[in-house]
């Protein structure tokens, strides 16, 4: 009776130490897999990241309190910022606390517009501090002022959104 016994002993050992590698065989397999998605994941939420601020830009560069009016000519038929209205922008608080709730949910900390050629003057749209990581994008657009002839007067200048990084 005891050899019957042993051997039924030694089979119910041997199944479970089948069962234990096997699980333990899927559980690393879960875990490799798990990595995978984990790195595709942080990939699309870069590039989400991206587009969003890239929307963000174009969207500065043409909200109507910002951009060139008709009496530009042509142009209009170019996405440009009116210098006269960007000023205004910059000087007046409640005009740029009424943005504050477009800005928020975005995570920008900072939207600022500088002339890069000739003077190097800086405009600030939108400034709220933090101290956590932030990545800042840049793209250029003609910054437009009428003259007295009724021409105007374009220059370079660029838009910086400054994000946090989460």
């Amino acid at each position: 009776m005891d050899k019957p016994n042993k051997k039924a002993q030694l089979k119910i050992q041997e199944m479970a130490f089948v069962l234990v590698a096997v699980v333990f065989l899927f559980a690393l397999i879960f875990l490799f897999f798990a990595r995978f998605q984990f790195a595709q994941m942080t990939d699309i939420a870069e590039k989400l990241r991206e587009i969003r601020t890239m929307t963000m830009l174009r969207v500065v560069a043409s909200l109507p309190e910002l951009r060139c009016s008709s009496s530009f000519g042509s142009a209009t038929e170019i996405a440009c910022i009116d210098k006269d209205k960007l000023a205004a922008f910059d000087t007046d608080s409640r005009l740029r606390a009424r943005y504050e709730n477009l800005w928020v949910p975005a995570s920008i900390t900072r939207i600022s517009v500088d002339e890069v050629y000739p003077s190097g003057k800086s405009y600030k749209i939108y400034e709220k501090p933090t101290s956590e990581s932030t990545v800042t994008s840049i793209t250029y657009i003609p910054l437009c002022e009428e003259t007295n002839t009724r021409r105007s007067k374009c220059i370079i200048a660029k838009i910086k959104i400054t994000t946090i990084m989460p």
